[in-house]
């Protein structure tokens, strides 16, 4: 996408969102809605979809268009007034189409003109069977009866190997990274009811923590459990725990037994087999 001469990157649940405010320009859109279009058939949080509207404002911005809180409703895509003050924060009312600079609506036709393209190539590809959209589901090493799917990231997945194959015999299939990177790429073209990392990988003592701010900064909703060992004194267990919520994880594991009683209750909603 290039606003004003600039390339912008947007990851599908930004896109998605866009696409909702576009096709109802001028209209409120409720949160409910926007969260349902990014991100469909999952339990979120509305931080996550503040953060995808923070990076869309900044991707949009000087581009002659804005996303406008409607506080306690949603948000609207409109074009952005002439002069300050001129339409309040939460009003639905846009500037006349007759007032608007030819650039403004250079800008929203193409923008909406761009949305209705790929939507369109999408659906001229399936029907023509000239793009590779798959007809059949793509191999994997996943149990097809798998209830429920997990990422595990560890730069030593040997250390593992017991607890995952105990939960893919309880029907959770479990992918693996073994870098932040990986998994970061992972969590984007893959839903996960649950991420469960390592506290340090190679030199970086923290990495897990990394990551899990790094995927709250980019609107990743899924939960991050950190498994590690317990300190043996009891104040640094304090402060291990201190260290692990703050970093945004959902949950800390210190033991094998722990990990997998944990993860099958997050994910299963069941206790573990002794």
């Amino acid at each position: 996408m290039l606003v004003e001469g600039r390339r912008i990157e947007l990851d599908s649940r930004s896109f998605a969102i866009l696409q909702a405010l576009a096709e109802r320009f001028g209209q409120r859109v409720g949160k409910d809605a926007l969260l349902a279009a990014a991100w469909p058939n999952q339990v979120v949080h509305e931080n996550s979809l503040a953060k995808a509207i923070s990076r869309l404002r900044r991707a949009l911005d000087g581009s002659g268009v804005e996303i406008v809180a409607s506080y306690g409703v949603g948000y609207l895509l409109r074009g952005v007034p002439e002069a300050e003050g001129d339409v309040a924060p939460d009003a639905t009312p846009l500037p006349a189409e007759s007032d608007w600079p030819a650039g403004r609506k250079w800008l929203l036709a193409s923008l909406l003109v761009v949305l209705l393209a790929l939507a369109g190539v999408v659906a001229i590809g399936i029907a023509n069977r000239q793009v590779a959209f798959r007809e059949t589901a793509p191999i994997t090493h996943d149990a097809p009866d798998a209830q429920a799917t997990i990422l595990w990231v560890d730069d030593h997945p040997a250390n593992n190997e017991r607890e995952i194959e105990y939960l893919k015999q309880q029907k959770v299939a479990v992918h693996q990274a073994t870098t932040t990177e990986d998994a970061l790429n992972l969590l984007r073209i893959n839903d996960y009811r649950l991420v469960v990392s390592d506290l340090g990988r190679g030199d970086d003592r923290l990495a897990g923590l990394k990551m899990t701010r790094a995927m709250s900064e980019q609107g990743m909703a899924a939960p991050v459990m950190i498994y590690t060992v317990r300190p043996s004194e009891p104040e640094r267990q304090r402060a291990q725990k201190e260290l692990v919520a703050r970093s945004g994880a959902a949950d800390l594991a210190l033991t094998p037994a722990e990990v997998r009683a944990k993860v099958m209750a997050r994910v299963l909603g069941r206790t573990a087999d002794r």
